[in-house]
This record gives structure tokens, C-alpha cells and sequence, in this order.
């Protein structure tokens, strides 16, 4: 499988969209928990794959400090029709607990049960 990750944001909701709802460069990757509590608000997901044809299974999952599972998606079926088609896609996700705000979380994309790619975000206080 030659597909690749073009690029992978995982970020606040409601920050994507103040600040202009589009992927940049400088776009930073960062989830705020609910005031008070040992909740996230809603967060995106986004990502893009590129540069081959075929079908493969991705999936994602979301890694805290020192490894432990937080979240793991459903495994999705996707489809590359041409070598310059790029499947855009997105998820949300809402009201995930988290013991402690961080720098250190991942992001761990995987296509047919193996890891391609990792991102990292914090989790902030609000």
C-alpha cells in the first residue's frame, strides 16, 4: 500500500472554526477540555490521503502520555480511484474523558492494521 498521509489536524471544534474553518500550515493541533471538567468539548479529526489507487481499511486511534489507549475508531473502507485523488475526511468526536490536560497526546493513523503516521496535540484547560 503506497497511500500516504497528506495531512492530519486534530483540533478543537470550536477554534477550527474561529479561526477560519480550513486546513493551514500553521493551524495548530489543540483540544480544550469542558470548563471544570475531565471532559474535551467536541474536536475534529481531519485528515487527507493521497498518491495511489486501491482500497484499504483505515482507522485511527487516539494515544495518551505514555501510550494508553483514549479512543480507537471504526475502521473505515476506502476507495482511491486515480494516483491524484485525494480522499478528504472527517470526524468529530464529543464529550471524551480525559484524566489530565496535556502536550503530549497522539494520533495514530493505521491502514490495514498498520501504523503509517502519528500527530501530536495537547489538551488544554479552557
Amino acid at each position: 500500500m503506497g497511500a500516504r498521509l497528506q495531512y492530519a489536524k486534530v483540533i478543537d471544534r470550536e477554534l477550527f472554526y474561529s479561526r477560519g474553518g480550513r486546513i493551514h500550515p500553521g493551524l495548530v493541533n489543540e483540544v480544550a477540555l469542558k470548563d471544570g471538567q475531565a471532559v474535551v468539548g467536541a474536536f475534529l479529526v481531519l485528515r487527507a490521503w493521497t498518491h495511489d489507487h486501491g482500497s484499504f481499511t483505515e482507522q485511527w486511534k487516539i494515544e495518551g502520555p505514555g501510550g494508553a489507549l483514549i479512543y480507537s475508531s471504526v475502521p473505515r473502507e476506502i476507495h482511491l480511484a486515480t494516483t491524484t485523488h485525494v480522499e478528504k475526511l472527517e470526524d468529530e468526536i464529543a464529550d471524551l474523558e480525559i484524566e489530565d490536560p496535556d502536550p503530549d497526546y497522539q494520533a495514530v493513523f493505521l491502514l490495514d492494521d498498520e501504523e503509517v503516521a502519528r500527530t501530536r496535540f495537547s489538551i488544554r484547560a479552557s
